[in-house]
């Protein structure tokens, strides 16, 4: 930020946050929120376009084998090193790339639904380079939520991406909807497969490229992202090594980075997929992603409440002490309706939308299972965005939480895979989630701060103070009394 930005700031002035393209004037372009925006419209036709066709349960297949597999083929360790590649090769490629895998999933379900067991190489095949592609998708999303947005704004910005991104799922639940109202199938049809790989395709290498570089997005503060230089991969995959040494605690985030998807195994393969109609598992998908917009709004906001009267570490351990909660009424809730269900035993009829009175307990459920999932996600990306405003460590940060959520993911497939009884899958979930969250504790009660200074400094900026204010003092030189600032090193908890 220039002086004269700066002290317009300083004087209560709004920053200039416009963008100019070809002499056109567009407005706010340059802000965190703009641009989170428009990484939640990426995600909106790739990811939540891929929620949607898994709201219907295995990706629209009546069997869900092959939609296990692909899963479980996912390469999660990849998403380890996301977060290098993220810092070298910058934010357009790894969304570009990121939605490409999606799009090669959808057609391989098509492929299946016409071959059978002959198209499971594919299936499998496709199924890894979307574990690549959602690695570099889903660790771009992370560094622009948590690092452009400034501190206040943290938990909104990410709402507004949960919220676009899921109003692909919505909106994608509707195509299935109206395609195969009538179809007595267990599939969905051709047209239905083709409408969600040309969005999908089109959100993968159109979009990408209206996103600024992160150096041109101006906060409401005034300042800029700032980029670390042009690391070297030896540098960064050190650096994300030595993220493990320098910030030790965040071993303690390990379970709560895990559990964050292993509930996704039985919502969708394991409730939604065997107990009702195709159609009534996509009304189930678009009912899933509107009340996961419900609970990551409530979530966020409350996280972002009053930062003035309420401290940031009082927001932290509130939002932990609710989310366990929860946990335990929700899941626990759910207990009570599923125990008695055995795999292979379905209900006969399938649950259809049209019986109200037998369909709503379940629908039920499945509503409160999916706030849950907003409620989740949006206090695991507050937390880490919390610790930290350096978006080469936030980078890390998601990438260790891509890894460990796509290695527990593949772990909880495979499990379903080898179709473990529905009770024990239940139960793994469960008790999960209850362990990762009294491990968060750690994290969530000790090392939260009010406010966090490690965000490298662009050029000729001031370098910024810890915790501690700066203050004056005076000094006598040459009989006269000078003003000296006194400011305090910054420090990292």
């Amino acid at each position: 930020m220039d002086s004269k930005t700066e002290t317009a700031v300083a004087n209560g002035a709004k920053p200039d946050a416009d963008y100019y393209w070809r002499g056109i004037r567009l407005r706010n372009y340059r802000s965190p929120l703009t641009q989170v925006a428009l990484v939640g419209f990426i995600a909106f036709m790739t990811v939540g376009m891929s929620s949607a066709l898994g709201g219907a349960g295995g990706g629209g297949l009546l069997n869900t084998h092959q939609s296990t597999n692909a899963n479980v083929a996912t390469f999660a360790a990849l998403a380890f090193f996301s977060g290098t590649i993220y810092n070298r090769v910058g934010i357009r490629v790894c969304l570009a790339f990121g939605g490409f895998g999606y799009a090669l999933l959808s057609a391989a379900y098509m492929a299946t639904a016409h071959l059978g067991d002959k198209a499971t190489p594919f299936i499998v095949v496709a199924g890894c380079v979307e574990g690549l592609s959602a690695a570099m998708l889903w660790t771009a999303q992370g560094a622009v939520t948590m690092s452009y947005p400034t501190e206040d704004q943290k938990g909104r910005a990410f709402s507004l991406f949960w919220t676009i991104f899921q109003m692909g799922g919505v909106i994608g639940s509707i195509i299935p909807i109206a395609a195969n109202w009538n179809s007595k199938a267990g599939t969905l049809n051709d047209g239905t497969y083709i409408a969600f790989i040309v969005i999908m395709l089109t959100g993968s290498f159109f979009l990408p490229f209206f996103l600024l570089p992160s150096d041109k997005v101006v906060r409401s503060d005034g300042t800029h992202v700032v980029l670390p230089e042009m690391p070297t991969w030896k540098s960064e995959i050190s650096g994300l090594v030595n993220v493990l040494f320098e910030d030790k605690w965040i071993v303690s985030l390990f379970p709560f980075f895990i559990a964050s998807n292993w509930f996704y195994t039985y919502q969708k393969n394991d409730f939604n997929a065997p107990n009702f109609t195709l159609r009534t598992r996509s009304f189930n998908g678009l009912f899933s992603n509107l009340f996961n917009m419900v609970g990551v709004w409530l979530m966020g906001t409350a996280l972002d409440y009053k930062p003035e009267k309420f401290t940031r570490q009082v927001r932290a351990r509130a939002g932990l002490i609710v989310l366990f909660t929860l946990t335990l009424a929700i899941w626990g809730g759910g207990w009570a309706m599923v125990k008695d269900f055995k795999r292979g035993v379905l209900p006969d009829p399938l649950i259809d939308v049209t019986e109200s009175s037998r369909y709503a307990p379940y629908l039920i459920m499945y509503i409160f299972w999916s706030m849950y999932d907003g409620i989740f996600q949006a206090y695991a990306y507050w937390l880490m965005g919390s610790l930290s405003n350096n978006s080469r460590r936030l980078s890390h940060y998601s990438g260790w939480y891509k890894s460990l959520q796509s290695a527990g993911a593949a772990v909880v497939w495979r499990l379903d895979g080898l179709e473990i009884s529905y009770k024990s899958m239940y139960l793994s979930t469960w008790m999960i989630l209850v362990f990762s969250i009294m491990t968060t504790s750690y994290v969530a009660f000790t090392k939260v701060q009010e406010h966090t200074y490690d965000e490298p400094q662009a050029p000729g900026e001031p370098t910024e103070t810890s915790d501690v204010e700066a203050s004056s003092t005076t000094s006598k030189s040459d009989g006269k009394e000078v003003e000296v600032e006194v400011t305090a090193l910054p420090m990292r908890s």
